[in-house]
């Protein structure tokens, strides 16, 4: 049965929804939900078939009734298929860890600027996860800032709040100190290649280092991406890495592009193909133009972020030797 709802105009600008829910089962009487919105009438009818759709889908919330938690909620839901999984598994992180427990029980249209005030204050002095002392970072609290404005800018759009309390402190945000970049010369590089060429960050390390490139793109190169011959590499995808596993996408800037390589580089590719090719081979695997040129010894994905604990703990060790 298609569910319908009431539409009446309070005042200019102002409209009243009026829609069922179903039975109570406590008392048998049919519940019926008011709630205003905001707008123009043809706003107001398109929230009101978007909570009956809600009903319909079992994700109903009352309007009225509902938290900051519940918002929260149905936004990250709403946002899963707009973003990339590890931006919003960042999200969800921001979302569980800071916000909800924090502003998630008070009522979303009751949301004030001094609530918001009262937890960045918070942030600002503790909430550490590693649970030592001292505040989160400013640039921590940026990002909680960013999602916590973008949930509630969704709920202005969706005529459930009627300003974004958020948008205050878009222009009193911590500042956050800029390190200048640490790059290597070449003779830096030389002896860092040196100290860990035993170990297998060697070659993430030289690919990086020789193209430029970022962690996940170095990971996702394949040989039919290496020319060897030419002494270029293209860059076209990128390896990420979430709770839910790893995938293949494309570069951050959406746009492949193409790198020369130094001499170095290409005769040290030439030995890791030929070398790599044989230990494949020994296990029944073999050497494709879609092989990973840094992969594990299987030829399998190396993880982003094991990746990085070898690589420091490398790095730690080369520290320790007179």
């Amino acid at each position: 049965m298609r569910r319908t709802g009431h539409i009446r105009e309070r005042s200019p600008g102002s409209y009243e929804l009026r829609y069922s829910v179903g039975t109570d089962p406590a008392t048998g009487k049919r519940k019926t939900i008011t709630t205003t919105v905001r707008g123009t009438r043809k706003q107001a009818e398109k929230e009101l078939r978007r909570l009956l759709h809600t009903i319909d889908n079992g994700e109903h919330v009352d309007p009225s009734r509902m938290t900051v938690r519940d918002w929260l909620n149905a936004w990250l839901r709403a946002v899963r298929a707009e973003v990339s999984p590890k931006t919003h598994e960042r999200y969800a992180q921001i979302v569980d860890h800071a916000l909800a427990p924090a502003l998630g029980n008070l009522q979303l249209v009751k949301l004030s600027p001094a609530h918001i005030q009262d937890a960045y204050n918070k942030w600002a002095d503790e909430g550490r996860r590693d649970g030592k002392p001292g505040g989160l970072s400013p640039q921590t609290r940026r990002h909680i800032h960013r999602v916590l404005h973008a949930a509630l800018g969704r709920a202005v759009e969706q005529r459930l709040l009627a300003r974004n309390p958020a948008e205050v402190f878009r222009r009193r945000l911590p500042k956050v100190d800029r390190r200048e970049m640490t790059t290597l010369n070449t003779e830096q590089a030389a002896r860092l290649l040196d100290g860990i060429r035993r170990y297998r960050v060697f070659w993430p390390a030289l690919m990086a280092l020789a193209t430029g490139a970022r962690r996940g793109e170095v990971l996702a190169l394949r040989w039919r991406n290496v020319d060897l011959e030419r002494g270029t590499v293209r860059i076209v995808e990128s390896l990420e890495q979430t709770k839910a596993g790893m995938r293949f996408k494309a570069p951050k800037t959406d746009r492949a592009r193409v790198v020369t390589l130094p001499a170095f580089a290409v005769e040290e590719l030439r030995r890791l193909k030929r070398d790599q090719a044989e230990r494949l081979l020994a296990l029944g695997v073999a050497q494709t133009g879609d092989t990973l040129v840094c992969a594990r010894e299987d030829g399998k994905p190396m993880l982003p972020t094991s990746l990085t604990h070898e690589f420091a703990k490398a790095v730690g060790r080369l520290r320790d030797v007179p």
